[in-house]
């Protein structure tokens, strides 16, 4: 993304029957700060969620997206993100956020550039990736 293109629209999703972008603006990261003490930390918590999709993961995962739709709709609660989250959806929100956390920070490049491809750099060692059976 180049840095003086801020059109970066985020991460479409369908949930709830309705098409939606999972972006993060100052607000959505300052939801993340005030919760995990920085946005890095909030982050970096995706490393340590589990296959087994315990509360602490569940409700993790529900508040990166809470942070994540707040540009979208100002109103919508902690507690309306958790109801549109399906069981079957989890494994494609989690992919949509990591994407999305990348995609809203402009990510240079070696020759001080900008890197074309925004979730590129951005790198997570977690095996969330699909539901367990």
């Amino acid at each position: 993304m180049d840095i003086d293109d801020m059109s970066y629209e985020g991460e479409e999703i369908k949930l709830g029957g309705k098409v939606r972008h999972i972006k993060y603006t100052i607000k959505g990261l300052k939801i993340l700060a005030k919760k995990y003490g920085t946005v890095i930390k909030a982050f970096n918590k995706l490393e340590n969620m589990n296959q087994e999709f315990d509360v602490e993961t569940m409700d993790h995962l529900t508040l990166l997206l809470h942070a994540g739709l707040v540009h979208e709709d100002e109103r919508i609660t902690v507690e309306a993100t958790e109801n549109l989250l399906t069981f079957e959806i989890l494994p494609v929100v989690f992919t949509k956020i990591l994407k999305s956390f990348g995609g809203s920070m402009p990510q240079p490049t070696d020759d001080g550039g900008s890197n074309d491809n925004p979730g590129e750099s951005l790198q997570t060692s977690t095996s969330l990736n699909t539901p367990p059976e």
